[in-house]
């Protein structure tokens, strides 16, 4: 049996490279840095305060497009969410995140939201916080 090589590279920043897409991802999205769920809103502020502590070492890191956060999501792989519950992520992100994430797409109130429990996204109202909803930021290297 062959031994799958990893698309993903983890960086001792606390980062984590894609290289299927040349992405960087934050290894701890804001459910895990946090520990609550975010608004739309919350998530730039979010974005704001990691570029302003230079995270990783950079201060460009974004919230993701919607086909940016739907290429983490893979059904062959299987993590856990903050709740213990099954998310679709590889395991190199670590266990606890939240089970969606939100996204830059945006249209009036509403913005996109990922679910890894199953790779659809969704229009949510910007300020709904009935979900667990967070972010991963991203940066292009």
């Amino acid at each position: 049996m062959k031994n799958e090589k990893s698309r993903f590279l983890k960086n001792a920043n606390e980062t984590i490279y894609d290289s299927q897409t040349s992405l960087t991802w934050m290894a701890n999205d804001s459910r895990i840095n946090l520990k609550k769920d975010v608004s739309w809103d919350e998530t730039e502020k979010y974005a704001e305060d990691m570029n302003g502590k230079s995270f990783g070492g950079h201060s460009d890191w974004r919230i993701p497009s919607t086909q940016e956060a739907l290429s983490l999501f893979d059904k062959k792989k299987l993590n856990k969410d903050f709740k213990g519950g099954d998310i679709h992520l590889d395991s190199i992100f670590p266990p606890g995140a939240g089970n969606t994430t939100w996204t830059s797409e945006t249209r009036g109130r509403e913005a996109q939201i990922i679910f890894y429990i199953n790779g659809f996204p969704y229009w949510y109202e910007k300020d709904d916080k009935t979900l667990s909803h967070s972010v991963r930021l991203i940066r292009r290297n």
